[in-house]
């Protein structure tokens, strides 16, 4: 179970993921991307129906479905600024603890 305040420290590898330019101010819905099957620095890679795409993260508003262990069985979706995952995965995790070691 993630955490949904946590996601963007988490690897993001197997979550169901939409996306939408963040150029285009009008253009308000998400489209679906696919699963994301690879993490890099700068992009994030997806499979939808065997096609392979690459969104690179600065330029897209990024909302994950997130599972939650739930009674009524409901997911939630997580939207997220690409700038805020820029980076490598190993990254963000060490900007995570650094940033807990350096509370008082």
């Amino acid at each position: 179970m993630i955490n949904p305040k946590y996601l963007i420290y988490h690897d993001l590898i197997g979550i169901k993921a939409y996306a939408k330019l963040t150029s285009r101010k009008k253009d308000t819905e998400f489209m679906d991307i696919g699963i994301i099957i690879d993490d890099t620095r700068n992009m994030l890679i997806t499979e939808k129906e065997s096609k392979v795409k690459k969104y690179i993260k600065k330029d897209y508003v990024f909302r994950f479905k997130v599972p939650i262990n739930t009674e009524n069985g409901e997911d939630y979706y997580l939207e997220v600024q690409g700038k805020k995952i820029v980076g490598f995965p190993v990254n963000r995790l060490r900007s995570l603890k650094k940033k807990r070691w350096s509370k008082k």
